[in-house]
């Protein structure tokens, strides 16, 4: 069977196992979070030897091409030799320069570029890996531009069992050096078949943030179909972002954005119930088929959502979906 040299240990490789999970079932230490492809968490440096075209497809060509691979998608069929990189070979150095509690359980960080020239191009949706001092890396999803606006915006809720977020709330401060990679993730406007669609976008707690990056994207590019904004949670003190919102609808009229909450609102405005069935039971079945939706939040919801907009008849790749998991990673 093929062996596998990693940090001077030698592993034999069961049948059609991943270099992922022969180095975690040998107890050794590497970031990882979907097991998948998708995050990237477990990028790794092959030596002197070459990962699989499945494994490298992928990341970007630039990684390829100074011999990363993704771990958990390599599966070697002969002796291979691998190492962690080393932060600075595979990620951008930013400093945190802001961080604000957007309400009891939501902070909205910023982050400055050191190096602009070094900045990575994203579409706001998409999500990107921080790694903090120890190590740990956690991914979020971007709620801005940073083209537009020279920094980086991400909402982070205070997740009671998040690794990186209870750093985040009870260690980081402005100031701090941090790191970041990506992009990943296809949850963004695509300006070249969008321009025209009608755009319905719903989510639940900081499923807001790449919402709110996409509008603004989808705006800024001069989008002219309708686009309805929902989102919700538990009560109006779980509601953020309303001004910005309720600003976005004022200088856009095809913008139409509408609060939600579980619990009975004071406000008018905020309609009552779970947005799920809110969101089924506004939707115009005669025109399902020619609209495009963006559902980012709770698993439970997006999954539930997806389901009820399919079986009303809405086209399967015209439903853009990001569930946010619990992508807790072991440290670098």
């Amino acid at each position: 069977m093929a062996k596998l040299k990693f940090q001077n240990h030698t592993f034999t490789l069961e049948p059609y196992e991943s270099v992922l999970d022969c180095l975690l079932r040998n107890a050794q230490t590497i970031p990882y979070a979907c097991k998948a492809g998708t995050c990237q968490a477990c990028l790794i440096r092959t030596i002197a030897c070459e990962a699989t075209a499945e494994s490298k497809k992928w990341i970007k060509n630039a990684l390829q091409d100074k011999g990363y691979t993704l771990a958990c998608q390599w599966l070697p069929e002969q002796d291979v030799h691998a190492a962690l990189p080393t932060i600075e070979e595979f990620s951008v150095a930013v400093l945190i320069s802001e961080l604000v509690m957007l309400n009891k359980s939501v902070m909205r960080v910023k982050l400055d570029v050191k190096d602009p020239a070094e900045m990575f191009h994203y579409r706001p949706g998409q999500y990107l890996s921080l790694i903090n001092p120890d190590g740990i890396i956690r991914s979020y999803s971007i709620a801005n531009s940073y083209e537009k606006d020279q920094c980086i915006e991400l909402h982070i809720a205070n997740t009671e069992h998040g690794i990186f977020t209870q750093w985040l709330f009870k260690s980081a401060v402005v100031g701090m050096k941090i790191h970041i990679r990506g992009p990943s993730g296809t949850c963004f406007y695509n300006d070249a078949i969008e321009k025209d669609q009608v755009l319905v976008m719903a989510g639940t707690g900081t499923g807001l943030a790449p919402l709110y990056g996409i509008a603004r994207d989808a705006l800024t590019h001069g989008h002219s179909g309708p686009i309805t904004f929902y989102h919700g949670g538990r009560s109006d003190a779980h509601l953020y972002y309303r001004e910005q919102l309720l600003a976005l609808q004022h200088e856009f009229p095809l913008f139409d954005y509408r609060p939600c909450t579980i619990d009975a609102s004071s406000d008018p405005a905020v309609l009552t119930g779970r947005l799920e069935q809110i969101v089924e039971a506004q939707l115009d079945s005669s025109h399902l088929q020619k609209m495009r939706f963006f559902l980012c939040g709770a698993p439970t919801f997006v999954f539930d959502m997806r389901k009820r907009i399919y079986l009303k008849g809405a086209r399967a790749d015209n439903i853009i979906c990001d569930p946010f998991t619990e992508r807790n990673v072991t440290p670098t």
